[in-house]
Formats: structure tokens, C-alpha cells, sequence
């Protein structure tokens, strides 16, 4: 019963398109406002347009009435060849976005060459569906000038976490902060040591850490000993799968805190 008022403006939209349409689409006969044979001092004249008012009447009422079958027809026609506008409740339909978007949730911090080869995904593909999930506020982006990395949205991950998890991503980064986490004060030779990497290359990551507040540097007479802050380190244990990730020897004069 419900469907009654449906079927009978279908039906009404269907004649009113039967009755209109034969009118609209009638023949218009033009004639010279010469007589014949024309005048020989006749000039040419450029046409000029006839605005819609001034249009008979039956022909305005036969546009401004085909309008909304027209809208409606072209409406079901788009749903009907699958195309439909993309919003947050229907974005994760298509199977390939939503995988891209699990792989986020699973992979938080990964850059796009990063997603792009891990998924075997083409960039122009990849960067479409990303383009997709953002508009419609699935995911997060946070880019250092240099990367572009996707996170998931809703407030998963706060600013600080999102850093947390950028460099996490970073196998010799993960290795330093792993060492810390078991081995706080650690210095810079420690570190190197412990995560089998030269000094220099500590100093290159340390100095990122510290832009990101990640770490704290605190000097120690010629050296620089590093902790994390207890709120970092806390979020950074739970992402560890092991307490440690990396095997740490014993540092002579690194503090052994837990």
C-alpha cells in the first residue's frame, strides 16, 4: 500500500512526458519578413536572439514541464550505470579503497612510495583512493616537507602520536628509541654501540627526535645523554610487540632503569 503514491507519480511523470513531448517537439515554420521578390537595396541584418519570455506560452509551460522528468530520468539513469556521489557512508564500497584504508589502520605512518610498493598499488590508483578517504574524512595526513604519511581518523592519533609513529616507521630510528626504552641516559656512543650504527648517523636521527620532542638531550661534562619523556615512552612500549626489539649489550655508565 505504501507503494501506491510512488507508482501513481511514476505513472503521471510517464504521460505527462507522452503529452509534452510531441509538443516540444513540433516543427517551426519561418518566413521572410520580405515580400518576393526582396528588395533590391535589402542589407543583411544579424540575427537576434529571442529571449525565453518572449516565446509562446505553450512552449515556456512545455520546458519549465519536462524539467523535473528530465532531472529525474537523468537521476535514475546515473544510479543505474553505478554512479553515485562518494560520501563517508558509502566510500569503503569499493574494495579496493577499503583495503588501502584497513592497510592504514594496520600501518599507521606509512608514506605513499611506502603504501604504494607494500599493496603493489600504481601511484595514480593509490593517490585517488587516498584523495577519496581524506575528502571524506577517513583518514589523517601529516606531511614533514620532505614525506607525506596517512593515518587513520576519528582522533586516533593525536599530533604527537602521529610523530611517535613516523618514526617508528624508520627501522634505524626504532632501533635507537628501542635501546632507550631499555637503556634511559644512554649517550650518543651508547647508542651506536648498542644499535650497531656509526656516531654520525646517531647524531642525524637524534637530531630529529629532539625536533619532534621525542627525546631529550641533556649534557653530561663532554657528552649528551638522551631520555624519553615518560608519557612518549609509555605509547612507544605499547607499540613494541617485545619489551625490546633490539638485543642491548651492557653500556658502562648507562643507567639500567626499566
Amino acid at each position: 500500500m505504501r507503494q501506491t503514491p510512488a507508482l501513481l507519480c511514476m505513472v503521471a511523470i510517464f504521460l505527462l512526458v507522452l503529452v509534452v513531448i510531441p509538443a516540444s517537439a513540433q516543427e517551426y515554420v519561418v518566413r521572410s519578413g520580405y515580400d518576393s521578390p526582396l528588395p533590391v537595396d535589402l542589407e543583411a541584418r544579424t540575427p537576434v536572439a529571442v529571449p525565453f519570455t518572449a516565446l509562446p506560452l505553450w512552449v515556456m509551460l512545455a520546458q519549465l514541464a519536462l524539467f523535473p522528468p528530465e532531472l529525474f530520468l537523468a537521476m535514475k539513469l546515473w544510479a543505474s550505470l553505478g554512479i553515485r556521489r562518494i560520501s563517508g557512508g558509502n566510500v569503503l564500497d569499493q574494495s579496493v579503497r577499503a583495503r588501502i584504508y584497513e592497510y592504514i589502520q594496520q600501518n599507521p605512518g606509512l608514506h605513499l612510495r611506502g603504501l604504494s610498493a607494500e599493496m603493489q598499488l600504481k601511484m595514480g590508483t593509490l593517490r585517488y583512493h587516498l584523495n577519496m578517504l581524506r575528502h571524506t574524512h577517513k583518514i589523517a595526513v601529516s606531511g614533514d616537507g620532505a614525506t607525506v604519511r596517512f593515518y587513520e581518523n576519528n582522533g586516533t592519533y593525536s599530533m604527537e602520536e602521529q610523530q611517535i609513529h613516523k618514526h617508528l616507521r624508520n627501522e634505524t630510528t626504532q632501533k635507537i628509541l628501542a635501546v632507550l626504552l631499555d637503556r634511559p641516559a644512554a649517550t650518543r656512543q651508547n647508542l651506536a654501540d648498542a644499535a650497531g650504527i656509526t656516531g654520525p648517523s646517531v647524531s642525524w636521527h637524534m637530531k630529529r627526535l629532539e625536533e619532534d620532542r621525542l627525546v631529550i638531550p641533556r649534557r653530561e661534562g663532554r657528552m649528551t645523554a638522551y631520555d624519553i619523556p615518560a608519557p612518549v615512552a609509555d605509547y612507544m612500549r605499547r607499540q613494541f610487540r617485545a619489551p625490546s626489539m633490539v638485543p642491548v649489550p651492557d653500556c658502562p655508565g648507562v643507567a639500567g632503569h626499566a
